[in-house]
């Protein structure tokens, strides 16, 4: 039997705290018995070498939050990869689907938390053994680091754009515009609104250009204005927002926002952004969401006076990871990449994404034959 790496975790804590880096037994097919609860019934299963790992802040918030009789005792973190396919398995006899993969197939993965929970299997390995129905082929043209980096926050961003009304011609403000989410967010809102809108991008003054160059026509640099809600105010009182998209989570931004958020307009954000990744700030940042959620938007009654809309808990289809990998292949958007990290140096890549400003995406290259712009 075979042996390859891969990080595990088996106590809560911070990754650069509580990840290991360990050889254990590769992955094989078929798939073990009884099959994980997300897939009930044998179907195509693959075993992928994987190239690189894009990381996630909802990693981190796992890897601190989820008590262990809820996990596997020793689990791998992560959910987005790219690799290559080095078995596939199918049932015989199934006559109602042939295999979509071959050996040999580049493919991109993302992990939904209903499997990786209750299985123990993460992206930070050497090789990820994954049910078809997670995955999909990799554009030609597109390397595999942007392919690892993808469907997540696309995904994300592609539901906040719709769960925010936005439409041809309105007037957008993007909060956290460079990070993995807002770059994404940026790319798809410009599409949206046309020519004819005008979309403002919240960041600090270093990614301005690299925001502009994505679409936004205004960068706001964050770093000079103490509060940022009073500047917003200044600037845009008169010309207000007609919907606001917040990929970090500030509270203070939506407290403020009748006063730059039109009346019926619908601040769209991922959530409260807590000050650490540990229990007692998450639970008040959850609480305070539900308040946003639950509490009338009257101001006579108590309330902010805008409607405050929360990025719901996702499930994507296969065909949702399809038509991100469609339009990454497409040009119609493109990754903004942070940083590379190679296998063995994953925590101190983790240690850059907690620190909540990377630009862009923070990649780990878990294969060192793959080139960091290898298609």
């Amino acid at each position: 039997m075979t042996s390859s790496q891969a990080w595990v975790f088996s106590k809560r804590g911070l990754p650069w705290d509580v990840l290991s880096l360990i050889s254990r037994p590769t992955p094989t097919l078929p798939p073990p018995v009884p099959l994980p609860s997300d897939v009930p019934k044998p179907e195509e299963w693959l075993l992928v070498k994987t190239s690189f790992v894009g990381l996630n802040p909802g990693a981190i918030f796992q890897m601190t939050l989820v008590p262990p009789f809820i996990r596997q005792p020793t689990a791998v973190p992560e959910m987005d990869f790219s690799g290559t396919v080095v078995d596939v398995w199918h049932p015989e006899g199934d006559a109602a689907a042939s295999p979509r993969f071959s050996k040999g197939d580049k493919v991109v993965a993302m992990l939904p938390a209903s499997h990786t929970i209750p299985t123990g299997t993460g992206a930070l390995a050497e090789y990820v053994r994954v049910p078809a129905r997670y995955v999909v082929r990799k554009p030609e043209a597109v390397s595999f680091g942007d392919a690892a980096g993808c469907l997540l926050p696309a995904l994300t961003a592609r539901q906040m754009v719709t769960e925010s009304g936005a439409k041809a011609g309105d007037r957008v403000l993007v909060n956290a515009a460079s990070g993995g989410i807002g770059s994404m967010v940026v790319q798809m809102v410009r599409k949206v609104v046309g020519e004819t809108g005008y979309v403002v991008g919240i960041c600090s003054g270093k990614n301005a250009d690299m925001v502009k160059s994505l679409g936004a026509d205004e960068v706001i640099d964050y770093t000079q204005y103490t509060p940022l809600s009073a500047h917003l105010t200044t600037r845009f009182s008169a010309s207000p927002f007609n919907t606001i998209i917040d990929t970090l989570g500030h509270q203070a931004l939506y407290v403020a926002s009748p006063s730059y958020l039109v009346p019926g307009g619908h601040y769209s954000s991922v959530g409260i952004k807590p000050p650490t990744f540990f229990v007692p700030d998450f639970l008040r940042a959850v609480v305070q969401m539900k308040l946003n959620e639950w509490w009338p938007v009257s101001r006579w009654l108590g309330g902010v006076g805008r409607r405050w809309c929360g990025v719901a808990m996702m499930n994507p289809t296969l065909e949702d990871r399809q038509s991100i990998i469609d339009m990454l292949g497409a040009g119609d958007i493109r990754l903004v990449r942070d940083s590379v990290w190679p296998f063995d140096q994953t925590k101190e890549a983790y240690a850059k994404l907690g620190g909540l400003h990377a630009r862009g995406k923070v990649l780990v290259k878990v294969d060192a034959s793959v080139g960091d712009d290898e298609c």
